[in-house]
């Protein structure tokens, strides 16, 4: 099976110390890093912004060196708050992808044990509150990335989810699908955090929902984590008769899973 791996990070994003270089030393498959922007980052207590001009060099290095391989990518962690930062740092600059995130609420990141300490309903509907917002927001983005973000250090069943968030996942899908947007898998969600069964209620919702595009997403910071699990999730998407994901390199490629 080829590899699309649609969401992963080099040094060029702050919580991740692999050159980018290895990725394209390691494969022949087209390499589009996902670089992370958090605005208002509780976790370093900053803005974390890539440094684009070192980044659009770098690719451009990339490309001469290994066949035009190489594409810009950005993680948008969407805070709400901090809007406008967020589109004056994307103004006037380009990407093959975008990715749609929530990481945190600007006191904490959804993955910090803290999460553990508060009652679920209170966690999901701060996160998927800031998701809407971000889906309505004015920042635009190919893909919505680890829906399932706030959940990986919660112990919650796809009867929960439901119970819980429904309302919440509802207008979620329509606003991605409406906008002509790809939903991730992401392998780490799925099975380093365990959420595969979370992932087959939103998977089943969505093509119920008119929900066609899929990306698979490693959402590697090291290189070892390149295309992990890509083989499950592909047998993953054939139970639903999937047969072909989403490839962005500047333009929208649909690629066949078999």
């Amino acid at each position: 099976m080829k590899i699309y791996d649609q969401h992963l990070h080099s040094n060029f994003s702050f919580d991740s110390e692999e050159n980018i270089e290895n990725y394209f030393i390691s494969n022949e498959n087209n390499i589009v890093t996902t670089e992370h922007m958090d605005v208002a980052n509780p976790v370093t207590g900053k803005n974390d912004f890539p440094d684009y001009p070192s980044y659009d060099k770098k690719i451009r290095e990339l490309n001469e060196k290994y066949n035009n391989r190489a594409y810009k990518g950005i993680e948008i962690g969407f805070f709400p708050e901090k809007e406008e930062e967020t589109l004056k740092y994307l103004d006037g600059k380009t990407y093959a992808l975008k990715l749609l995130s929530v990481h945190h609420n600007g006191k904490f990141d959804f993955m910090d044990d803290i999460v553990t300490t508060l009652s679920i309903d209170q966690v999901l509907d701060d996160y998927f509150n800031r998701m809407i917002q971000a889906l309505e927001s004015d920042v635009s983005a190919n893909v919505l990335a680890h829906f399932d973000y706030a959940l990986r250090k919660l112990d919650v069943t796809p009867e929960q989810l439901d119970s819980y968030a429904k309302k919440y996942l509802d207008k979620i899908i329509h606003l991605t699908v409406g906008k002509e947007m790809s939903l991730e898998l992401n392998a780490k969600s799925m099975y380093l955090y365990g959420n595969e069964k979370l992932y087959s209620y939103m998977v089943e919702k969505y093509i119920g929902l008119g929900g066609r595009l899929f990306t698979l997403g490693s959402d590697a910071h090291s290189l070892d984590q390149y295309g992990n699990k890509f083989d499950k999730m592909r047998e993953f998407l054939l139970k639903y008769k999937i047969s072909e994901v989403a490839e962005y390199t500047n333009d929208l490629k649909m690629r066949p899973l078999r």
